[in-house]
């Protein structure tokens, strides 16, 4: 999914904690459970349903995420600033990965409606994060949890924070090898495609906004922030979230490239 609805953004989340001057982030073991924003349409209760059931068990004794309904800005009936989201874009700087036959650099694109309420979505996402002082899950839902999941992420979310991540990817396709092995099972990423499921600190969240507006897929907007090095986003390999179909079957957000 790529999509999502923007009723309420100042109210986005009401239990946002503000940071003050002067106060240390939390140890890792103390963001736990992990606040977690699930992106779900109004109209796809069917999905919110699906997950709901799959995240279920991270939310037993002792609880590892702190799961939270996320409203998507529809990108066919609700507003899409353009000073938060364009409404065109080059394919160039994809170009440079994207090795599928045929995909060409330098070509001008209209973003699609589910593009565009897919990446209001996201930068709303960004908005509660950066008030908040501690990292949070940001998932769509179409996230399906592998059976290492909760394990993995326990044992690897502390570690990408003491390495200084802006964000931690749980789900991924690389578009081009990684830059480097940090530790086991935990590499820097030099570009990434989709956003089904990544953790994000409040001073990467804080990074994204400065560099609105997102002027392409937003997957391709955060992957090109760490190509250029003003993203720093670890991965957690192989990965620990998929999605429930192929990236490009059943979705709700039509791709302007395809």
């Amino acid at each position: 999914m790529r999509a999502d609805s923007r009723k309420a953004m100042a109210s986005d989340d009401p239990n946002v904690r503000r940071r003050i001057n002067g106060k240390r982030p939390p140890p890792t073991n103390d963001v736990l459970p992990l606040h977690t924003l699930v992106i779900n349409l109004d109209r796809r209760k069917d999905r919110w349903e699906g997950i709901s059931n799959r995240l279920k068990e991270f939310q037993a004794s002792p609880p590892l995420l702190s799961v939270h309904r996320f409203q998507a800005t529809d990108g066919l009936t609700d507003e899409v600033p353009l000073d938060a989201v364009g409404s065109c874009w080059n394919t160039s700087r994809n170009a440079k990965f994207d090795g599928r036959q045929g995909y060409r650099a330098d070509v001008e694109l209209q973003m699609t409606h589910g593009e565009r309420g897919c990446a209001m979505s996201h930068v709303r996402a960004w908005r509660t994060v950066a008030g908040r002082i501690t990292p949070v899950l940001v998932m769509e839902d179409d996230a399906v949890p592998t059976k290492s999941f909760g394990q993995r992420l326990r044992q690897k979310l502390p570690e990408a924070e003491a390495l200084g991540a802006d964000v931690l990817y749980l789900g991924h396709i690389p578009g081009a090898p990684w830059r480097q092995k940090k530790k086991p099972g935990l590499y820097e990423a030099e570009y990434l495609w989709t956003t089904v499921a990544y953790v994000l600190w409040p001073h990467g969240a804080k990074k994204l906004l400065e560099l609105l507006p997102v002027d392409e897929p937003v997957d391709n907007f955060m992957a090109w922030q760490m190509a250029q090095r003003k993203l720093f986003a670890l991965a957690i390999v192989p990965e620990v979230v998929k999605q429930e179909l192929p990236w490009d079957q059943a979705s709700d957000v039509p791709h302007s490239d395809d």
